[in-house]
């Protein structure tokens, strides 16, 4: 029984571990930011071969072009024996390794390379290869739904995986799923435990064992469902009980000072003869449920002879990761039911920083564990690449899987945005520093106009897990290193104008195109007579901040510039003649600005005349010569004065 503990806490508390639920301390979702929920449809297909190589030859392994509509997720070259002596991997980005054997290696960019070293070599190989399209779903109101059709072909739905998963610092969880008919498909009554993964922050659906058609993911929202990204999890010792046939029997999961019970897991087993009474079935019930493991099966036991009759047992097991603060055993079998469980703690746990997360492990919080890990989940633009131990070890990088570890095995799992590794396992541990390191994809905010046109010069800044702020440069983009997930608030001024305002809940695209009260704008200048005047000088303020300058060509028009949104002052000048009034900028187009120019005098350097100059001066001489009173007048004008002849 000692070795099935071992594999089940393997294989099925780490499910739990990576979904812990955990009202973060200091992580308050941003006020109006708008969340999504990540689809992937997921198509994997595998094929066994054999790999012929000769002394210092080269084989490839490449992955076929991704079906339309879909990327390369991954490659998988899987050795079942063991990598042998004599070959030697010289391409790949990652290997999985068991006993100190390589028993598969991955590349993302779709091409493994093996090598043979000193002989003549068959490898025996699997190659799976996984192709992903992904969707994005505005998380509103109590569900999201999504329908799931055949894959392109020559791919069917035995092929087809559908991941739903929600980052762990949006304040929604998962409370249910639904079919196509709308029925509840959480629990025992499922097809298959392969057919449905479930927890908090996820849903993952196998169509091997489902139907096309129709999902809906029931939601539920508050700041208590806000998930770290880093934690320590710790698993105390299995519990052990019995629920008798007929009865049903409900526990509470516990606490830990300092930590955080967010569920169980919880294991129904019974091995007794073979008897019609054995007949029936037991289950769990909880918050949030997911029926992880089953086998009922005959086992028969045979002697060398009939001295003995053959013993034929039923071995019953179901598994399950319950989620939330309580569960319920029911047993509808005729016999007794054994039962083992074992609370999941969580802490937040881990610093981000620029180039990964660093933990430190303490032997006391720890010591009393039948098992513990650290565990890291990454938004969708972070990859982790490796885990360096205490020891120095680099891990994940260049190996993972089940490593021996002492008179243990330490489990270590790197996979895109995702990791843990094992600091603990029963009387083995390594307490001290460890270091996830993090890819992390820069993220862009594009800041533009009305019209979609870059804004360059705009100052950009993000406030929320970091708080920083640049300029956009001639494509109109500001770059940043998130590297602390969360939610971020994006801010653009332009011209000392706040021009907009973003909350980004989840960041679904390394590019993000942020659409700025900011307009194109132009000026057509005209005289009194529409007639176009160029040269005129048109200057934009806001109080004493300059907003623009420009001024008319030959046609009378202004280039087109970029005004941030707001009333401002538009003063035109042209020559001595100048007018200012105040304009509201709300769209894009050409704006007409008419002065008050009459004609101009082309003997002196073209004068401009006003119409209430013209009235003004014929008032004066009664009747004189014009242009001498408008000389007189220029006294009060930065023009020269020049003496005309009558």
């Amino acid at each position: 029984m000692k070795g099935f503990r071992a594999a089940l806490l393997v294989g099925l508390i780490l499910i739990a571990s990576a979904a812990a639920l955990l009202h973060a301390q200091n992580a308050s979702p941003a006020s109006g930011a708008v969340y999504y929920g990540r689809l992937d449809y997921i198509l994997t297909t595998a094929t066994e071969t054999s790999l012929m190589l000769s002394e210092n030859q080269v084989v490839e392994v490449s992955a076929p072009p991704a079906p339309s509509g879909y990327n390369l997720y991954f490659l998988r070259v899987s050795f079942p024996k063991g990598l042998p002596d004599g070959v030697v991997p010289v391409k790949y980005d990652r290997a999985e390794v068991m006993d100190n054997k390589i028993v598969a290696l991955i590349s993302y960019a779709g091409s493994v390379k093996l090598a043979g070293a000193n002989s003549n070599a068959t490898v025996s190989a699997e190659v799976t290869v996984c192709y992903v399209k992904t969707a994005w779903l505005k998380l509103e109101g109590g569900a999201v739904s999504f329908t799931v059709e055949d894959p392109p072909p020559p791919f069917t739905k035995n092929d087809l995986v559908v991941k739903f998963t929600v980052e762990n610092h949006a304040p929604f969880a998962v409370t249910g799923l639904k079919g196509p008919n709308g029925e509840s498909l959480l629990g025992s009554g499922e097809p298959s435990p392969d057919a449905i993964k479930v927890d908090y922050k996820h849903v993952e659906l196998n169509f091997k064992y489902l139907d096309l058609g129709t999902y809906t993911v029931e939601l539920k929202q508050g700041s208590e469902y806000v998930l770290p990204s880093s934690f320590l999890v710790y698993e105390p010792p299995f519990k052990e009980d019995t629920v008798a046939p007929g009865q049903a029997k409900r526990y509470g999961i516990g606490q830990m000072n300092g930590w955080k019970g967010i569920g169980a897991v919880v294991i129904l087993y019974s091995i007794s003869p073979l008897s019609g009474r054995g007949s029936g079935e037991a289950d769990v019930a909880g918050e949030l449920v997911d029926f992880a493991y089953y086998k009922n099966e005959i086992v028969t036991i045979r002697a060398a002879s009939f001295l003995i009759p053959n013993i034929n047992l039923r071995v019953y097991i179901k598994a399950y990761i319950v989620y939330g603060t309580w569960f319920e055993i029911r047993n509808n079998m005729k016999s007794t039911v054994n039962v083992m469980y074992t609370t999941v703690f969580i802490k937040e746990s881990g610093e981000w920083q620029p180039t990964g997360v660093q933990f430190t492990v303490r032997e006391n919080e720890i010591k009393d564990a039948m098992a513990a890990y650290i565990v890291v989940q990454a938004p969708n633009y972070g990859r982790v690449v490796g885990v360096k131990t205490p020891s120095g070890a680099e891990l994940g990088a260049t190996q993972e899987g089940l490593l021996p570890w002492g008179d243990e095995y330490r489990d270590v799992r790197v996979f895109m945005n995702e990791a843990y590794i094992q600091v603990k396992a029963f009387g083995v541990s390594e307490p001290g520093t460890y270091f996830f390191r993090i890819d992390w994809k820069p993220v862009s905010f594009k800041a533009v106009d009305d019209g979609g046109e870059p804004i360059v010069g705009a100052t950009v800044s993000i406030s929320g897990p970091l708080n920083a702020s640049t300029l956009s440069n001639e494509f109109g983009l500001a770059t940043f290193k998130l590297y602390k997930p969360g939610a971020y608030t994006v801010n653009v001024q332009f011209k000392g104008i706040n021009v907009a305002t973003l909350q980004l809940g989840t960041i679904t695209n390394d590019t993000v195109t942020v659409k700025c009260k900011v307009y194109r704008v132009s000026w057509l200048v005209v005289d009194a007579w529409d007639k176009p005047l160029s040269g005129v000088e048109i200057v934009v303020r806001n109080g004493d901040s300059l907003i623009e300058r420009v001024a008319t060509g030959e046609s009378g028009i202004t280039p087109v510039v970029q005004i941030p949104a707001g009333q401002f002052v538009v003063q035109a000048t042209y020559k001595r003649v100048t007018s200012s009034r105040v304009e509201t900028f709300d769209s894009s187009g050409m704006r007409k600005l008419k002065l008050d120019v009459l004609f101009e005098i082309p003997l002196f350097g073209g004068i401009p005349v006003t119409t209430l100059e013209t009235a003004f001066a014929g008032a004066a001489v009664g009747g004189g010569t014009l242009a001498a009173a408008l000389v007189k007048r220029s006294r009060a004008s930065p023009v020269e004065e020049v003496a005309i002849e009558e």
